[in-house]
């Protein structure tokens, strides 16, 4: 049986990161990635600036000084100043990770597809075994290893997409239509595609396919390619004895924007520095958590009653953009941009 140090099970942001930091301590790290190409992934790809501080500028698709938003009480151009918004190729990101980790010295092992967890070691492919002294789960919202340590996912939502043709040049959110659901809509133009879609609860995954079809025909916008994925935000924690979660496996996705590449690289960052050292405070993930709580408690006062929603966001939103210095505050506690 094969035997490495640190087992990370999932190519992702969150377990590339980790991987690097990991091997460039001189670990003895193995990727097991069930897909065939690293980066291919369901993700509206937008970036902030936080995330500028870990991924260079120059594998960014485009980078926007302005927001369009639409509310129903009208369409409003929001200057963001030194908060600019960027969108990124996942297959770009995922490529650039990738080769950062192996210059680092980790080994990637690609259509692997992790089948049992057992106490010590994994099964790959049905029966190829690798024992492991740590395990870190980065594989996504429907985590293996989250299941293996028997944690639940209660809360979850739904993005669903359309990979477009037609280009657009602006970053736009919707925030203009709850009289049936609480949700918010979206158009990430990047350099070869647009992508267009709608957030919300995952209980209305049907509901928000049909008002994003309404959407795209409401703009001439060409459906192309379907696309939807499960957001987990249901944290719970990360470390279990010798297993750590990270990113959507661990449940550090934002609840209230869909946010996720952020969270899971600097998990995937924190959880690396912990197996490294074992008295290590993990202000990063303690960051996170903080503007997490701050998130979820404004997401569970939208979503009391639908009324609420309409008036924040059609009512208060336009007042807000209004007076620059309480735009600051509310950003700086809720993390938006």
């Amino acid at each position: 049986m094969e035997k490495y140090e640190i087992v990370i099970i999932g190519a992702g942001p969150a377990g590339l990161s980790a991987a690097g930091v990991l091997a460039e301590a001189g670990k003895e790290v193995l990727v097991l990635e069930k897909n065939r190409i690293i980066g291919p992934t369901i993700c509206a790809g937008g970036l902030t600036t936080k995330d500028m501080d870990i991924i260079p500028k120059n594998i960014v698709d485009a980078e926007f000084n302005h927001l369009i938003l639409h509310t129903v009480k009208g369409t409003y151009e929001i200057d963001l100043g030194s908060h600019p918004v960027f969108t990124v190729s996942r297959e770009k990101l995922g490529q650039w990770m990738a080769k950062e980790a192996k210059k680092s010295g980790a080994e990637i092992r690609m259509a692997c597809c992790v089948k049992e967890i057992k106490g010590n070691h994994v099964l790959v492919n049905g029966c190829k075994e690798i024992g492991y002294d740590y395990l870190i789960g980065t594989d996504g919202s429907n985590s293996l290893v989250r299941r293996y340590l028997n944690i639940p996912v209660k809360k979850t939502q739904i993005a669903v997409q359309y990979i477009s043709k037609t280009q657009r040049c602006d970053i736009e959110v919707f925030l203009d239509d709850f009289k049936n659901v609480l949700k918010y809509g979206w158009i990430f133009p990047h350099s070869s595609f647009t992508s267009i879609g709608l957030g919300g609860w995952t209980r209305n995954a049907a509901m928000l396919r049909r008002c994003l079809d309404g959407l795209c025909d409401k703009l001439f916008v060409e459906r192309t390619k379907l696309e939807a994925a499960s957001i987990n935000f249901d944290y719970r924690g990360f470390v279990f004895g010798n297993k750590f979660l990270a990113g959507d496996a661990a449940g550090f996705a934002s609840g209230l924007t869909g946010e996720g590449i952020y969270q899971a690289i600097l998990s995937g960052e924190e959880v690396a520095k912990g197996i490294l050292n074992k008295n290590y405070g993990y202000p990063g993930i303690k960051h996170l958590l903080k503007v997490k709580n701050s998130q979820e408690k404004l997401l569970h006062i939208l979503s009391i009653n639908r009324c609420i929603p309409h008036i924040v966001f059609n009512s208060f939103i336009p007042l807000l953009l209004k007076r620059r210095n309480l735009c600051r505050m509310v950003n700086n506690k809720y993390g938006l941009v």
